[in-house]
């Protein structure tokens, strides 16, 4: 994937993320809302002119409201920790291309003829183990091998 793919995957899940974050907001208040209306139901079902038969209806009604509002959190979490998990796996990819460049422009012919100082030959291999190290880790990211978040 070219590093300008890259980026945009990288904003895309971001913008999904942040839109996530709205509807879980957006279910929370509905939430509040249907238990409340459930809450007061109950108390109208004691207190109001309405009928036992007429309460019991506004309540299942309000319930399977509920109901779907709870469906879509768990679908709603699903799609994020998803999203998570693929922007960890793209981030990590990217830090090893970034890494790849900088080793690239270490090992240029122009350093090397130059002598490679002891500090630079160190940062090589440092930049060579992690993208051997980091690769590896986003492999099994991508693969569902290990979770990011452990």
């Amino acid at each position: 994937m070219a590093m300008s793919e890259m980026k945009k995957a990288i904003t895309k899940i971001r913008f999904v993320l942040a839109t996530v974050k709205e509807k879980e907001r957006e279910l929370a208040v509905r939430n509040r809302q249907f238990k409340r209306q459930l809450s007061q139901a109950r108390s109208h079902a004691l207190h109001g002119s309405a009928s036992l038969d007429a309460t019991l209806g506004i309540m299942g009604e309000i319930q399977e409201r509920l109901d779907g509002v709870e469906n879509n959190q768990q679908h709603l979490d699903a799609i994020k920790v998803c999203a998570q998990e693929e922007l960890q796996a793209l981030e990590l990819t990217d830090r090893i291309e970034q890494a790849k460049t900088e080793l690239k422009s270490l090992k240029a012919p122009s350093n090397s003829e130059s002598g490679l100082e002891e500090s630079a030959n160190e940062k090589i291999q440092e930049l060579e183990r992690f993208i051997q190290e980091a690769s590896i880790r986003a492999g099994q990211v991508i693969t569902g091998e290990i979770d990011l978040n452990e």
